[in-house]
Formats: C-alpha cells, sequence, structure tokens
C-alpha cells in the first residue's frame, strides 16, 4: 500500500506506510477527503482520539490540521512499529501519543475529548458487535460535553445501539463505506 498520504494541513503531501496484511485497513483518500470535509477543514486545539489507528493516517492528518493533543489507539503489534516509524518521518510530533494497548485500557484514562474517530476492523461487526458496543459506550464516557464520535462501517455492518446518553445524529455514506456521527445526547 503505497498510496497512503496525508491530504491537507501542515504534513500535506506527506506520505506514509502501512502495515502489511489484512488485519488493519487504512482509511481510503476519498473517504478522508469527505470526512473532513464534513468534520471541517481544521481542528485547531481539539483533543482528538484514533481508536485502531493502523498506520496513524487519520492521526496524522488530525494533527496535521492543529489538533492539540492526538491520542492514537493502536495494540497491533504489527501496527505499531509502522505507526512509529510514521509519527518519526513526521519528526515526533509532540502533540501525538501513540498507545500500544487496547481501547479498552486506553480510553477510561483519557478525558475531555472533542472528537473520537474509530475504524474498527470489520470482523468486530460480525462477531456479534461486542467489541463496537464497548468501544460506543467508552468513547462516549470520555467526550467533552460538545464533543463528537465518528465512527466507520461497511456496507452490510450496522452500529448495535448507542449506550444511554449517546445519540446517532448523522450518517453519510461514500461508495461502500458509511460515517456515522454520535453525540451526547440532551
Amino acid at each position: 500500500m503505497g498510496g497512503l498520504r496525508i491530504i491537507g494541513g501542515a504534513f500535506k503531501g506527506r506520505r506514509l506506510a502501512a502495515p502489511r496484511g489484512l488485519a488493519t485497513r487504512p482509511l481510503p483518500d476519498r473517504v478522508k477527503q469527505s470526512l473532513f470535509d464534513w468534520l471541517g477543514q481544521r481542528l485547531d486545539g481539539l483533543h482528538v482520539v484514533d481508536c485502531c489507528a493502523g498506520s496513524g493516517a487519520f492521526a496524522f492528518e488530525a494533527l496535521s490540521r492543529g489538533a492539540r493533543q492526538v491520542d492514537a489507539i493502536e495494540p497491533g503489534a504489527h501496527a505499531v512499529p509502522v505507526l512509529r516509524a510514521n509519527a518519526a518521518k513526521l519528526g515526533d510530533p509532540a502533540e501525538l501519543v501513540i498507545h500500544a494497548a487496547p481501547f479498552r485500557t486506553v480510553l477510561p484514562r483519557l478525558h475531555d475529548v472533542d472528537l473520537v474517530f474509530a475504524d474498527p476492523p470489520f470482523p468486530w461487526y460480525r462477531d456479534g458487535g461486542d467489541e463496537i458496543g464497548a468501544l460506543l459506550r467508552l468513547g462516549a464516557g470520555v467526550l467533552a460535553p460538545r464533543g463528537r464520535l465518528v465512527i466507520r462501517g461497511e456496507r452490510g455492518a450496522d452500529l448495535p445501539e448507542p449506550p444511554s446518553g449517546l445519540v446517532e445524529r448523522e450518517r453519510r455514506t461514500y461508495g461502500r463505506s458509511w460515517l456515522a456521527r454520535l453525540e451526547r445526547g440532551e
């Protein structure tokens, strides 16, 4: 996968490596562009969490677009070295925190997050949704009052019922992929 690149902001045009194999799946540029068209091109001053970070493509895009802090969560032993190498290519940004641990361990330690982004592996949707449900529940618990949780899925996969206090506000489809934006309920 030589096509990973940062598409906007300070690191625009920089290339990133991707982990080998099918255990992680990079966010395609066209979906990433649509996502930032939706969220806004700048993330100035925001605290962002990239769950299931893989190569760090979303984490580095958020940093490039002005995020104050980005927590990249990636437990995969095959992906963490690639994530760290990509960070080194970009000068090891001080605003980046890499967590080589599962989201179930990391999310409970975070708070006041403005944006949680999750691009989970497809098997999580097929395996009864327990991992997705836990991700939604723990993600909801770290959000700042006006925070957002955005999660990606593919046609044929759906979200389990959001936990109490988290409401799906909008969903957009891009080819085979969809993105859902969830926020705290009123």
